[in-house]
């Protein structure tokens, strides 16, 4: 168990400066999933973290002691990465054993830990095997029991599951939050995939351009995300554009409410949940919006539809297996939900309910 913070870090690599004065501390036994499109910047932090990366500024602090000095072998964190990593021409066991057997622990300390690492990750009775034997969810399983049989304090987790099928990763990613939580280690996990750090993490930092967007609990990220950015990258948004005037907010021919005095007059974008988009009867006064249905999805347990809304353009609604809509059918929308962005100011919210 333990704490980390990061300290103002930067990296640059000549003239491209991939991270830029990051600074967090991550809790003791937190989980915390740092999530950000490809090149932003997110797995040269992990990697100067464990120590493969040197430091261009900031330090790294583990329990309030700076490990910016140290190799990364010499660091008490553990490493499990895309790529399974393993050795082919060792059995699994003799994969785990291997760092127990570099501390020059006793063979009778490495048989105990290498049975209780693969007891924890499901796979007791493989210790003979090699990993061409072993499909690409175990091999990964080994990898993450190697990595915690060394007790690091800090797991460190580069995107390990995105090679494998979607059915596995959910699997997967359920039984590594079991394992964090029986351990009660304090792990990074760096992704792309939103879902997958909305699902795993107490906390979520959302990278871009080398720089945190925001840091919040998945809920508060999900429902008031601080910037455009964000706001489209984390789960399904329609954002559009609007203009302000005289305490209201022109969407299309529609005109939405502004609370008063929270936006100036000028352009603004609204962001507006699929969710947030609900379907009223054709007799409904206040903000309606007339649309035609272009496509409905069956995703499972609920409906996702495409519609065409006048100078609007295309928008998603959300909506329960229950309703049945056709394609080409219109029908009436009111906004219950939407965020107000302005300038680069954090999101002015805005709470109606269809009358």
């Amino acid at each position: 168990m333990a704490t980390l913070d990061i300290v103002h870090l930067s990296k640059r690599f000549g003239s491209v400066t991939a991270v830029k004065d990051v600074g967090f501390t991550v809790n003791d036994s937190e989980f915390m999933c740092i999530l950000g499109p490809s090149g932003c910047g997110k797995s040269t932090l992990l990697r100067m973290i464990a120590g493969f990366e040197e430091l261009s500024a900031g330090d790294i602090q583990i329990d309030h002691e700076s490990i910016a000095a140290l190799p990364a072998n010499k660091r008490p964190t553990a490493m499990v990465f895309q790529k399974y990593t393993l050795w082919p021409h060792m059995t699994v066991h003799d994969n785990i054993a291997f760092g127990l057997g570099l501390r020059q622990l006793s063979r009778e300390v490495i048989e105990r830990k290498v049975k209780e690492s693969l007891a924890l990750v499901g796979l007791s009775g493989y210790e003979a095997r090699y990993p061409a034997q072993l499909s690409g969810g175990q091999q990964q399983r080994v990898a993450l029991a190697r990595a915690i049989v060394l007790e690091p304090k800090i797991l460190l987790l580069d995107e390990p599951f995105s090679s494998l099928d979607a059915i596995l990763r959910v699997r997967l990613r359920e039984e590594l939050k079991r394992i964090q939580r029986r351990l009660k280690i304090t792990a990074i996990f760096v992704t792309h995939d939103q879902e997958e750090a909305l699902s795993l993490a107490d906390r979520i930092a959302v990278m871009s351009g080398g720089e945190i967007e925001q840091l919040d609990h998945p809920s508060t990220i999900y429902s008031n995300p601080q910037s455009l950015f964000v706001a489209d990258f984390i789960g399904a948004m329609n954002l559009l554009k609007g203009v302000v005037q005289d305490g209201t907010v022109r969407v299309g021919e529609k005109q939405l409410a502004v609370p008063s005095g929270k936006v100036s007059n000028g352009e603004v974008t609204v962001a507006l949940r699929p969710e947030d988009l609900v379907l009223v009867p054709d007799t409904q006064i206040g903000t309606v919006w007339k649309a035609k249905i272009d496509q409905v999805m069956d995703l499972g347990h609920y409906r996702k539809v495409l519609v065409d809304v006048p100078q609007l353009g295309d928008l998603k609604i959300f909506i329960s297996k229950a309703v049945n809509l056709n394609e080409g059918e219109t029908i009436s929308l009111a906004p219950t939900r939407y965020l107000i962005y302005q300038n680069g100011n954090p999101p002015v919210e805005v709470n109606q309910q269809a009358q």
